[in-house]
């Protein structure tokens, strides 16, 4: 009985729907008489397969899925069309022996009283007390409608924060959602009266722009958001700056419906994501018919490994030791049956994206290991097989032991494989990473760090990680022979790398004059079109056996060819220059520029260079400063007249000028300028070739005396084993029930035991060791050391004691020299060792 009237009056505005349904065919067995209340008939829930979820109005059905034992809230429209909140329970019960399986299933249905508060609970945000998903669709709709009619644009306005998982993971999620609420308040209070903000969930918020004029006010709106969210917030001591993406769209020129104008400020949100956040974008077509494309290559990359379109291409790796392919890398190809080759920039992206990159490259690594053993019965020696690791692949938890499985498979030399890590990878977390490549290592496998000087490039870091090899990336090497900043880095890359005895190998070169840069630098290895373009396995195969040995290392030998570059634009100069310079004995190049001779610079090692000063395009003193920060040993000499005084003069106080000659010239002036030119690059060649010898030595002298350390520190444990066996073997003997007593070649008792000195001990109290033993044994012992034949005999000591004697003579076993006397009084019985 209830007491309470109110509380009985409440009951009486919520009724209970039940049924039972068969799980299979979502047909109602049972229903009880209440559904007659929403007017429905009882007999649409017994013939209508899953009818309880048509009773739910449309906007909310997706709630479905989230169905539980403690029941979801969503809302009911009866027949008349008119809504109701319910609390809907779904719980499936197993089949038994006598029944079988059953969904139970009930629907808690509100008074119409709480149906606007329901309903209002339901159209906000639990966090920010901001319109949702539903509320912004409906208010969409409206829009749409007032639009249409007043011929005004209305906008609609996607926001996603950038990198607001790194606050989550790095401060924890309560700081996370009151940063949310901070936002919203600041959107919610920057925006126009008319306007809606509303979140959809997560770090996604939504603003809808009405009775926008002009298209070109839509811009205003969409920088307004970016300012307001982009003054730092403080949360609990926290200053945290946000930054955010925002893909925008508009009615009636991006759609006429609430879904499709959110649904496209949302592909524009995540283009402007993937061109680098903190910007807005528009929605085009372009960015649907994109979409429309990678959902077709996801598709069918899905079904590319089975229907085995993807091959591996390998790319030939110079040593530029020896001049030989001493390796390849692995590089996945896509051919398509209908739509071509297609780029691995797009399929790897999409590959990573998703689930696909981790079963892609357990095929790439089988199949690159396999190849090595197909090639060495081809009879080719066992190159390195060089694979990309994706970050994906390598965060997972099985990583390693997939990749040791694969090598027991295959059986391939863990030393011939080399994975290759981005910067960026590795620098995710720092320590995790440490152990993952110390277990690669510890395999024998080498390890690259791929793609060097993009990223965070830090020595610390580098020095931390057990990687083998620096991979400098293509991007610098396009750049080497005209930019000397890139040059400087490269020389430096490649120098650090060394420091750390790490090998390098240099990706992209596709010029000759790349090839000499890095060759004279003392880069290990090379891989580039220029010296081989990535090739099918049975075409490396070819490729190999025709392949001419690279000439060796270029290490600065070529002083015996003295090489001199003329550059001017002017015919007259440069033939003036030649004519007077001719006779002297040496090879000279022209150009009529700087870009022109940069090219020359790059291809052959030049000694001197003359140039004039004015020249369209790179005058010579900008020429000259290029070339001093490339190829710092060259000697230049400009010619130019008094004009130019001040700049040149400038140019040889920063070191980029040799000599400076004056226009016009004489002949006797020019040419020993240009002899004592070569003189002094000479020299500098000299004192390069004795640095790198000295660096040489200095280095084989550090591997000696390292490995001098190594065998002193060996030594020294062994010496400290034996000291200690030699204490143990001493503490033994001095405990042994015999006594034992050591003689030298000499006669000297060199050793005696506590055991024999009692038994053998003098009446003045002198012990045994150092004595003479034809001094201190009795004479009965002394016939037994004077007949080692290794029998034991029975003696008669001092006093009368009769003792067991043995002895044997040192050295058949060891380095000793000498005998062994051992005695132990007889005990009254027969010899106590039988």
């Amino acid at each position: 009985m209830i007491a309470d009237p109110e509380s009985y009056q409440l009951l009486q505005r919520i009724w209970t729907i039940a049924w039972e349904a068969d799980p299979r065919t979502g047909l109602c067995r049972y229903v009880s008489d209440q559904t007659e209340r929403l007017g429905y008939p009882a007999e649409h829930w017994r013939r209508i397969p899953y009818f309880w979820q048509t009773v739910v109005i449309p906007e909310d059905r997706h709630l479905l899925t989230q169905l539980s034992p403690s029941g979801t809230e969503c809302r009911v429209a009866r027949a008349d069309g008119a809504q109701m909140p319910a609390r809907l329970q779904l719980s499936t019960a197993a089949a038994e022996s006598d029944r079988p399986a059953a969904l139970h299933g009930t629907m808690l249905i509100y008074a119409a009283e709480r149906a606007a508060v329901a309903t209002q609970a339901a159209s906000r945000d639990e966090l920010t007390g901001l319109p949702n998903r539903n509320l912004m669709l409906d208010r969409i709709g409206q829009a749409i409608a007032l639009a249409g009619r007043s011929e005004h644009w209305l906008a609609v306005l996607s926001i996603d924060f950038d990198r607001f998982k790194l606050i989550n993971d790095s401060l924890g999620h309560e700081i996370g959602d009151k940063l949310l609420v901070a936002a919203s308040v600041r959107l919610d209070s920057g925006i126009r009266e008319a306007d809606t903000v509303a979140r959809l969930g997560g770090d996604e918020f939504v603003i809808l722009a009405t009775g926008i004029g002009k298209f070109e006010d839509i811009h205003c709106i969409a920088q307004k958001i970016l300012d307001l969210l982009a003054a730092p917030f403080y949360i609990d001591g926290h200053t945290l700056f946000l930054t955010v993406s925002i893909g925008v769209c508009a009615f009636p020129k991006d759609g006429a419906d609430a879904v499709v104008l959110l649904k496209r400020a949302d592909t524009a949100m995540y283009r402007a994501k993937e061109q680098g956040k903190n910007r807005y974008l528009y929605f085009s077509d372009e960015m649907n018919a994109a979409n429309a494309h990678r959902l077709h290559l996801e598709n069918e990359l899905r079904l590319a490994l089975e229907h085995r379109q993807l091959a591996l291409h390998y790319q030939p790796q110079i040593d530029l030791d020896s001049g030989r392919i001493i390796g390849v890398e692995a590089l996945a190809r896509w051919r398509h049956p209908t739509l071509g080759w297609i780029s691995p920039a797009e399929f790897i992206k999409i590959a990573e994206e998703t689930a696909l990159i981790v079963p892609l490259g357990r095929w790439v690594l089988e199949t690159g290991c396999r190849q090595v053993g197909a090639w060495r019965a081809a009879g080719l020696p066992p190159l390195r097989m060089a694979i990309n690791l994706s970050p994906v692949q390598f965060t997972e938890h099985s990583m390693a032991d997939c990749i040791e499985a694969v090598l027991r498979e295959t059986g391939l030399d863990p030393r011939l494989l080399e994975l290759e890590l981005t910067e960026s990878l590795l620098m995710r977390n720092v320590e995790e990473s440490i152990g993952t490549l110390r277990a690669l290592r510890a395999m024998g496998i080498c390890l690259a760090v791929d793609d060097f000087g993009t990223g965070y490039s830090s020595l610390s870091y580098l020095s931390r990680f057990p990687v083998t090899t620096v991979k400098i990336d293509q991007s610098f090497t396009r750049e080497l022979t005209s930019d000397p900043n890139v040059a400087a880095l490269v020389r430096s890359i490649i120098s650090m790398a060394h420091e750390l005895r790490l090998r390098v190998i240099a990706e992209g070169v596709e010029t000759e004059g790349q090839l000499n840069f890095l060759a004279n630098h003392r880069c290990n290895e090379v891989q580039g079109y220029f010296l081989g373009k990535p090739l099918p396995a049975d075409e490396f195969i070819d490729f190999y056996r025709r392949f001419d040995r690279l000439a060796a290392r270029r290490g600065g030998g070529d002083s015996e060819e003295r090489r001199l570059l003329v550059v001017d634009d002017e015919t007259k100069v440069v033939e003036a220059l030649v004519r007077q310079l001719d006779g002297d004995g040496y090879r000279i190049m022209t150009a009529t520029g700087g870009g022109e001779a940069l090219e020359i610079l790059a291809r052959q090692r030049v000694g001197v260079i003359v140039s004039g000063q004015r020249m369209p395009g790179m005058s010579g003193v900008e020429f000259f400063r290029k070339v001093k920060d490339l190829y710092p040993a060259t000697a230049r000499i400009i010619l130019s007249g008094f004009n130019d005084i001040q700049t040149v003069t400038d140019a040889i106080n920063q070191g980029a000028i040799y000599k400076f000659l004056n226009k016009p010239w004489r002949e006797e002036h020019l040419r020993d300028a240009v002899r004592e030119a070569f003189q002094r690059y000479e020299l500098t060649l000299e004192n390069a070739a004795l640095g790198r010898a000295l660096e040489q030595a200095n280095a084989e002298l550090s591997a000696i005396n390292r490995d001098l350390e190594r065998r002193i520190a060996e030594k020294t444990r062994e010496l400290g084993r034996g000291i200690n066996m030699l204490q143990v073997s001493r503490e033994i003997l001095e405990h042994l029930p015999t006594a034992v007593i050591g003689i030298d070649d000499d006669g000297l008792i060199v050793m005696a035991n506590r055991q024999a000195n009692r038994l053998l001990a003098s009446d003045d109290g002198i012990p045994l060791l150092s004595c003479e033993a034809s001094l201190r044994l009795p004479a009965a012992a002394l016939a037994v050391l004077a007949d080692p034949d290794g029998r034991e005999r029975r003696i008669v000591l001092t006093g009368g004691l009769s003792a067991w004697a043995l002895c044997r003579t040192m050295g058949a076993d060891s380095v000793s020299r000498g005998r062994i006397l051992m005695l132990w009084p007889e005990s009254g019985q027969e010899n106590p060792r039988q």
